[in-house]
C-alpha cells in the first residue's frame, strides 16, 4: 500500500492542478489565489485597514460607518466603487469579441491587472511615507484590479477556484470527501486554502518587515506569471478552452 500511495498521491496532485475540463487553469487561478491573499495583507497593513479583494468586508466597514460606529465611511467606499468598476470592465474583457477562449480570458485580464499593478506598485516605492491621497488611489486600483479577476472567476466557472472569499471552500474541505483524499477536487480545495494563507503570510511579512512596496511587488511578479503562462495556452484549441 504503501508503495501505491505516492504515485496515486502524485497522479492526483497533477489532476488538481491541471486536468481534462479546465486545462491548466486550476494552477494559474491557485497562482491568482495566492495573489489576493498578498493584496489583502497589504491593503489592511498599508491601506487604511481595508480589504482590496473580501469586499464584504469593506461592506460591513461601510455599514458600520454609516451607523455612526466610528468607522471611516471614505476607504471601504472607495474599496467598493474601484472593485465594482473593475468587475464591469473585467466582464466585457472576457466576453469582448473575438475572444471566447478561456486561456485568452486570463491572459487579458492578466495585461489589465498588469496595467494597473505596474503604476501602483511605483507609486507605493516612491512614496514614504504614503500619505491619504496616494492611499485612497492605491486602494481604488488595487481594488480594480481585483474585481478584473473575480468577474474573471465568474466566467471561467473553475470549481472550488474562486481565489478570494474561500469560506465555502472551507467547508467543502470539511464535509465533502469525494473518493478519499487524493481525489482532485479535495486536493484542489486544500491547495486553494494554502496558497490564500500562504499569500496573506507573504504578504503580511513584506508589507510589515521591509515594505508595502515589497509585498506589490511580490503580486506584480505573480500577475506577469500568470500572463506569461497564460499567453503560452492563448491559442490552444482543446475542449478545456471552449467558455463554460
Amino acid at each position: 500500500m504503501t508503495t501505491q500511495d505516492g504515485p496515486t498521491e502524485r497522479r492526483g496532485l497533477r489532476r488538481a492542478l491541471v486536468d481534462d475540463r479546465d486545462g491548466p487553469l486550476p494552477a494559474m487561478l491557485l497562482a491568482f489565489t495566492v495573489l489576493a491573499g498578498v493584496v489583502d495583507a497589504t491593503s489592511i497593513l498599508a491601506l487604511d485597514h481595508v480589504f482590496v479583494a473580501a469586499i464584504t468586508g469593506n461592506i460591513v466597514f461601510l455599514g458600520l460607518g454609516v451607523a455612526g460606529t466610528g468607522f471611516s465611511v471614505v476607504s471601504p467606499a472607495v474599496a467598493v466603487g474601484g472593485f465594482m468598476v473593475g468587475a464591469v470592465v473585467g466582464a466585457r474583457v472576457c466576453r469582448r469579441p473575438g475572444g471566447h477562449h478561456r486561456g485568452r480570458a486570463v491572459r487579458d485580464t492578466a495585461i489589465g491587472k498588469t496595467v494597473l499593478a505596474v503604476p501602483v506598485t511605483v507609486a507605493v516605492i516612491a512614496v514614504e511615507p504614503l500619505t491619504a491621497d496616494v492611499r485612497l488611489a492605491v486602494t481604488a486600483l488595487l481594488a480594480a484590479s481585483m474585481g478584473l479577476q473575480l468577474a474573471l472567476i465568474r466566467y471561467l466557472k473553475v470549481p472550488d477556484m474562486v481565489t478570494t472569499v474561500l469560506t465555502l471552500t472551507a467547508v467543502g474541505v470539511l464535509t465533502e470527501r469525494g473518493s478519499g483524499r487524493h481525489d482532485p477536487l479535495v486536493l484542489r480545495r486544500a491547495l486553494a486554502l494554502s496558497a490564500f494563507v500562504v499569500g496573506v503570510v507573504a504578504g503580511g511579512l513584506l508589507a510589515h518587515h521591509v515594505s508595502p512596496g515589497a509585498a506589490l511587488a511580490l503580486g506584480l511578479a505573480i500577475i506577469l506569471a500568470v500572463g506569461a503562462g497564460s499567453q503560452a495556452v492563448a491559442h490552444v484549441d482543446a475542449p478545456w478552452a471552449t467558455p463554460r
